[in-house]
């Protein structure tokens, strides 16, 4: 990403945009898009071995076993690799070169504060939306910056999840429509899988590298929401993003 762009989306004050969000986004994927798909595949592999595992044929009840545990993965290992991957996008917000290495480092020294906010996050949710979709959805939009908070701030679980509900309030409806263009998106390509890969290895790897993929684009999604976010209410700019790689 150019010098240029993170420097215009700093602007102090400059008002939260969901088309600015989104270019930004392809932005800093762009600049260095290895680096942040390798940082979703790393804590995705062991859900890899998985599919290709029940893909041999496991008994029935081994199958059944094989997709409690590939749930479960998916959750946990899916938060880790957001939490590597969005602290990579912040470094590249702040101007500096990607540190696969520290990435790594500090999504796993953040792993159990981080899991604990998507638990919490997830309940919360949960709970909204047993009265209707749309009390879930905007606590959804609320949460939605709690884990750049937890990995950037290294806030505890529920300063987190009150960081994320402070900065999101006044933005919630641009949120859920830029979360809702995505999610239209991707279940438009997990549709195409469907047909071409169908219930076989070819499908299951095909669903694996697009969850690498999306897992990537959520993160760096994620981190410049919570990055324009914090120019819109506190006015960072990027000499103070780098303080915070310092």
């Amino acid at each position: 990403m150019s010098d240029v762009s993170i420097n215009e989306a700093s602007t102090i004050g400059a008002p939260f945009r969901v088309g600015s969000a989104l270019s930004k986004t392809f932005s800093v994927l762009g600049g260095s898009p290895g680096s942040f798909l390798l940082l979703a595949l790393i804590p995705l592999t062991p859900l890899l071995a998985i599919k290709i595992f029940a893909s041999i044929g496991p008994a029935p009840a081994r199958a059944g076993a094989l997709g409690g545990l590939a749930g479960i993965l998916t959750f946990v290992l899916g938060i880790v690799a957001q939490a590597m991957t969005l602290y990579a996008a912040y470094q590249r917000m702040a101007g500096k070169p990607v540190n696969i290495v520290q990435s790594l480092s500090a999504g796993l020294g953040r792993c159990l504060p981080v899991i604990g906010v998507a638990l919490l996050s997830a309940l919360g949710i949960g709970l909204a939306s047993l009265f209707f979709l749309i009390p879930g959805a905007m606590v959804y939009c609320a949460l939605y910056v709690a884990v750049p908070a937890c990995v950037i701030e290294k806030a505890a679980v529920f300063d987190s999840i009150n960081r994320s509900s402070d900065l999101t309030k006044g933005y919630r409806w641009q949120i859920f429509g830029l979360i809702l263009l995505v999610s239209v998106v991707s279940l438009i390509v997990l549709i195409l899988f469907g047909w071409f890969g169908g219930i076989t290895l070819w499908g299951g790897l095909l669903y694996f590298a697009w969850q690498v993929v999306t897992t990537a684009f959520g993160a760096v999604l994620a981190a410049v929401v919570y990055h324009d976010l914090r120019v819109a209410k506190e006015g960072i700019d990027v000499d103070s993003l780098a303080l915070i790689f310092d």
